[in-house]
């Protein structure tokens, strides 16, 4: 999950469901500007240069970048943070905190999901390049990686419009409803914001056939990971590691 959204993720074993239907802890910290605009990765290539590891327990982050040394803050005392954040970007920024998440798709807020064979396979289309596995989760941000499924499994479980396949994961229950559309940040190396030169065209020509019949002609098809609704009955479960994962598909 990512606590600080355009920021790194945190990997953890397990994540509660909220009200909202988001995982908790899952982009709940959002930087803004002083105007309210929110600073991400489309607006801010520097923020690929941050490096970021958590401590949710104690509530902390550990922040560095180009090289410095690494600096601790409190994520529930966040003026120091924004304080170094502001200096790292050049200009005054604030932190702010959103209970119920700041998803890219605020309609679907369930967890987005891909296959763990979707992101070799693509991971693969750039080797040249200098991507592998990680290179592929942190340009795509999946909350969910689910294993032995073949590569773009995931679009099996959206069928277009308002209908998708119903996801069984432990015990919570989502549905699928569309793939995500994709920005600028896929086309970034998230370490060093290296651009990957004519991706988001070459990438939308390998994806559009694979979405036919999903979205409409005009559809670039510059599309990727499972975005979901969470059933409400959902809310306040917990999902884990290795938890077993069930489809069922309409009929």
């Amino acid at each position: 999950m990512y606590p600080i959204k355009s920021l790194p993720p945190v990997e953890v074993p397990e994540a509660r469901i909220t009200r909202s239907g988001g995982l908790e802890w899952d982009r709940v910290y959002v930087i803004k500007d002083v105007d309210g605009r929110i600073i991400n990765g489309k607006r801010e290539r520097r923020v690929h240069l941050i490096r970021a590891r958590y401590s949710l327990r104690e509530r902390k982050i550990y922040v560095s970048a180009c090289c410095n040394s690494e600096e601790a803050y409190r994520l529930d005392e966040p003026s120091d943070l924004e304080h170094w954040l502001s200096r790292f970007l050049g200009y005054k920024v604030r932190l702010e905190y959103v209970e119920e998440g700041m998803p890219d798709d605020l309609k679907r807020r369930g967890p987005t999901i891909v296959a763990h064979a979707t992101l070799v396979e693509v991971a693969s289309w750039y080797e040249g390049h200098g991507w592998d596995i990680m290179q592929a989760r942190l340009r795509f941000r999946a909350n969910l990686e689910v294993a032995g499924v073949p590569a773009f499994w995931e679009d099996t479980l959206y069928y277009g419009g308002d209908r998708g396949a119903r996801i069984y994961i432990g015990d919570a229950a989502f549905e699928g409803r569309g793939i995500s559309a994709r920005c600028v940040v896929p086309s970034r190396d998230p370490f060093t914001a290296a651009v990957t030169p004519g991706f988001q065209k070459d990438f939308a020509r390998r994806r559009k056939p694979m979405l036919k019949g999903k979205y409409p002609e005009s559809d670039a098809g510059y599309r990727l990971v499972l975005n979901t609704i969470t059933l409400e009955e959902s809310a306040g479960k917990t999902l884990r590691l290795f938890d077993p994962v069930r489809v069922e598909h309409a009929v």
